[in-house]
Formats: C-alpha cells, structure tokens, sequence
C-alpha cells in the first residue's frame, strides 16, 4: 500500500507488525485557546496529565474541542503513534523542534500501535476503559501552522501517519502506565491506513467502497464519504487540507554581500519563487532566518518588499552562532529559509514628530521608518551615533534623508547630547532608539527628567545577552516541570516540551512571546513589557527566572 517511492521499505514492515498490547505511555489533554495567530482557536496543544483521568463517552476529562466535528462519541480519543516523529525530524529537519511528542495533538502516547497494525472495529482495553477504534483522524490545515510546513496536512494523510480515533465502549480510567491490549479483533483486512488508502488515493474504487460502507463498526464520517462517492458526489478536501493562509518559511537566495563596515555585513535575499503581489516592507520590521541546524534568529529588515530585502548584521563578541555564521559562513548563491516579514516595532499613529536615535548597527531598524515618513511627508529626524566614520553603514539609503538626518562622529567630536535633542521636541513627539545600554539608559533619563512620558519612549535593543544561570519553569495547569540550561532560553526550553509559544523578534523587543508568570523571582530582559506588567508576565525569549519560577500558559 506503499504510495511514495521515498519510504522506507523496512521500516514500514516493521509497523505492519501485528500489535497485541503494549504500555500507554502518556495522556495528554488540552483547552481551547487563541492560536497560531488566526481568528479560530484551536485545543491541539494538549498537556500531559498525571494520575487516573476520567474517561466517558466523550473523551478524556479536561479534554476540549474547539468545534462540534473535532469531537463526539466518535471521536471521543485521539492516539498516535510516538514512533513516527523520528521520522517526521528527519524528513522535514526545518521543523525539527516541533516534531515532539503531543504535537499532534493525541490524547493517547504510545509507541508500537500505528495505523498499518490497528483495524477499524479493534476492540482495546485501557486501564478500565474499553475502546473502539472506529476512523482514521482526517488531518486538517492547522497541522500545516503546528509544524510551520505548508503540506503537513497532505503529507500526514498521504503516509498514514495520522492517528485514530476511538469510541468508548465502556467508560473508566486511563493513566500513563496502563496496560494496553488488543482484546477483539473484528476485522483484520481493514488497517486504519488501508481504509486511508480509499479516503485519499484510490478514491474511485467502488467495489472497496461498497465494502467499506457495510462495516459496522466505521465511524459515520468516512461511512458517509464512501456512500457519497457509490452516489458519484465526491467531496472537496482542499478546504480541510490548505484553510487559510498561514505564516510559513520560504527559500530565498542569497545574490548580494557586502561589508559596510569592518564589523557590519549587508546581505540581500530573493525570494526563489517570488511572488506576483510582494508585500513591501513597513517600518519596524523583523524578519527571522534559519541558519545553520537549529539556529533561528530574527532581523531588523532595512529595506525591500516580501521578494527581495536587505538586512545588515554586525559581528557580536558575544554571538550566539548568528553573526558569526551570517560573517562567515554564509554565501552568495546559499538558500535559507525565512518567515513572514513582520512589523514589531511600528510607528506610533499619535505622533505629530518622530524622533529616531540609532547606535551603531540600530540603523538598521529607523531605514524604512524614515523612508515611510520622507515618502508621506511626515515630520521626522534621525539621528546616527557612530565611533567614527568607517563605521557609517548603509550610506546609500542616508542620502534621500537630506536635512532630516545628524551624524554624530565621536571621532572628530561630534557629540550626541540626549538633552539637547529631547530639550526641542513637544509632548506631541514620539522617540525611537536602537542601541547600546548606555544610550538607551541616556535617553530614558533624560526623557525622565525633562518630563517626556513612557507612552512617547520606544526602544529596541540590536543584542541582548540571554544566557544565564539555570533555572526550573513548573507548569501550572499540567504540574509538568522544564529545566532552563544555562546557555538555553525559555523560549526554546519550552518549545522543545512542545508548547507553541509565538514570537516574532526573539531580541526581547516585541513583547509577543511574553508568557504569564504566577509565582517566582524573574529576571527582566528586554523592552518589550511596560513596567506594571513585568509583576506578572516575562519575555520568554530573553527574560529568565531564578531558582524555581511557575507560570500559567
């Protein structure tokens, strides 16, 4: 029933191995929640549960469904199998770290039964639940967001890796731990996968269809679909499969490097398949680039549109493998992967003046800022600090600025002075810097002092150190506890227990991958929180706890 050529032969013989039993290993339910950025929530991001969890005719206690058809007597729970993720990892390595146990959203975790050896009408016993399989899990376009891969949907259903839903027969317990064994097998040729092979690829084989539609023990939903097809009316799956637009990684080539200064690199990036309607690039934008492995870091984006833009990176003596890949490593004509260009530190809509401050590489978040207000005719002035003039990068853009933009070269002592420039501005004015601490610590004073509210002060860092001394992250809702290594974030320490946080910057400016925190010491990092809300949340990306921190997700 193999239908890729690609697949491993082996390996799928060995999952066609009858199954008789085995230990659950997990059991994982979930509440609904706003996610991956869409107006629909989704319950997919399901938690581990300790002890016995009750079990009744609608699934797992605890357990939601964000609508009526992902849920109901026939599909009171959802089991996959933990086996395929290792061949998930390496056949899509761009989305290695989300390929963790849970992430499909299962209720049960086990291991050796998969839907080559597990038959439609199966009768299991669970701890002292006695389930039904009745229907393979039909995957839908929210795996795509899940795995950040455009077909994962399609590629799931395509391999039979989907899971399987059951009814319960009678209800009980379940916990991790619980012997798990086959206890009637009612109709041993119909695999979950094989009644998938009809669903999706030979859709038109009548003679299977008429058989599939007198098994007893199907569940309504592909009973129905193989009844629609004998009647010639063949159901739409794109809709389930792609649904909305999703904030995917794309290839781009790499056609330009240049050093601006002997410590800064401008890189330009092509879209491989560009598009016919580019997005252009608004002020504020980030863009995040997967480098070398696992490294992902997000950009300031000077210029361009979703097609082709421009970033520049200095080198950072305290590189975290970013820079120091971007320097050295990467060349013209390499293809990286890249997310959705994103606004996250955007112009303020209430501002009659805006005022940018840029240390050194932060010239790179204020370029398309003043392009935008030179092009709308907005009032604005940028002001660069540099050591001296072969630090001066990205001049071609700083000639269209004309009179709207200072120069401050220390090494000839031309002097920036936060009072000078802050002294001559309204309250109706809002500042923008980008820079080192000691700048930004100079502006916030001095902004402070002369009376300029927080309201009218925004600030991003260009680096910011995330390291530090390990910690321990308990869950509040699954009592699970995360350990944060030393040179790890949060961010990453979650993800990889296979939580999807957001986030956009990862520099601790933005503010969206901020999580709340119920009890615990925190050190705050970053920008992205106003004062009165770092009592209760903290920047994943930056920000760390100490000693044992709790959060609330």
């Amino acid at each position: 029933m193999t239908v890729f050529q690609d697949e491993d032969l082996a390996a799928i013989k060995a999952l066609e191995q009858r199954w008789q039993g085995e230990k659950l290993i997990q059991v994982r339910t979930g509440k609904i929640k706003p996610a991956f950025g869409m107006n629909e929530p989704s319950a997919i991001f399901k938690h581990v549960r300790a002890g016995p969890i009750t079990v009744s005719s609608l699934g797992c206690e605890g357990d939601e469904h964000a609508y009526e058809f992902h849920g109901g007597p026939e599909k009171a729970l959802l089991q996959y199998s933990s086996s395929h993720y290792s061949r998930w990892k390496k056949e899509l390595p761009q989305s290695e770290d989300r390929f963790v146990v849970g992430g499909f959203g299962e209720n049960l975790v086990a291991t050796y039964a998969n839907e080559r050896n597990m038959c439609i009408g199966d009768v299991v016993q669970i701890g002292t639940v006695i389930a039904q399989v009745c229907e393979p899990r039909q995957p839908c376009y929210k795996l795509n967001h899940r795995f950040q891969a455009k077909d994962i949907s399609k590629r799931s259903q395509d391999l039979f890796r989907t899971g399987w839903f059951y009814r319960i027969l009678k209800e009980g317990t379940i916990q991790a731990g619980d012997d798990m064994f086959l206890l009637e097998r009612l109709n041993p040729e119909w695999t979950v996968a094989r009644v998938q092979y009809y669903l999706y690829h030979d859709l038109r084989n009548e003679e299977a269809m008429r058989q599939l539609v007198e098994i007893k023990e199907l569940g309504d939903e592909p009973r129905t679909i193989f009844a629609n097809r004998l009647k010639k009316q063949y159901e739409n799956q794109l809709g389930r499969l792609e649904g909305v637009a999703m904030n995917i990684w794309t290839d781009y080539r790499l056609t330009e490097k240049k050093w601006e200064t002997p410590k800064i690199v401008s890189i330009v990036f092509e879209a491989t398949e560009p598009s016919d309607t580019p997005e252009k690039v608004l002020p504020g934008s980030h863009v995040r680039l997967r480098l070398s492995g696992r490294l992902v870091r997000a950009y300031s984006v000077v210029a361009g549109d979703s097609n082709r833009f421009e970033l520049a990176i200095a080198l950072s003596g305290n590189s975290r493998g970013g820079s120091q890949f971007i320097h050295h490593d990467l060349q013209r004509g390499d293809v990286l992967q890249a997310g959705k260009i994103t606004s996250s530190f955007p112009l303020s809509v209430d501002a009659d003046n805006h005022v940018f401050i840029a240390g050194g590489v932060g010239i790179t978040a204020f370029i398309a800022s003043a392009q935008h207000c030179q092009q709308k005719g907005y009032s604005y002035h940028l002001h660069y600090l540099v050591r001296s003039s072969e630090d001066i990068a990205l001049k071609q853009y700083l000639d269209e600025f004309r009179e709207n933009i200072t120069i401050y070269d220390k090494s000839v002592g031309t002097i920036f002075s936060a009072r000078d420039v802050l002294n001559q501005v309204n309250d109706r004015a809002h500042i923008y810097c980008c820079g080192s601490d000691r700048l930004q610590d100079a502006v916030t004073k001095t902004a402070r002092s002369i009376g300029i509210g927080p309201a009218n002060l925004h600030f991003e860092k260009f680096e910011i150190a995330t390291s530090g001394d390990p910690f321990t992250a308990e869950l509040a809702d699954t009592n699970k506890t995360i350990e944060v290594q030393g040179e790890q974030t949060l961010l990453d320490a979650l993800r990889e227990a296979g939580l999807d946080i957001p986030s956009s910057c990862e520099a601790g400016n933005c503010g969206t991958c901020r999580v709340v925190v119920k009890s615990g010491r925190i050190e705050h990092r970053g920008t992205g929180l106003m004062a009165d809300e770092k009592g209760s949340s903290m920047l994943s990306c930056v920000s760390r706890g100490v000693g044992t921190i709790v959060l609330d997700l």
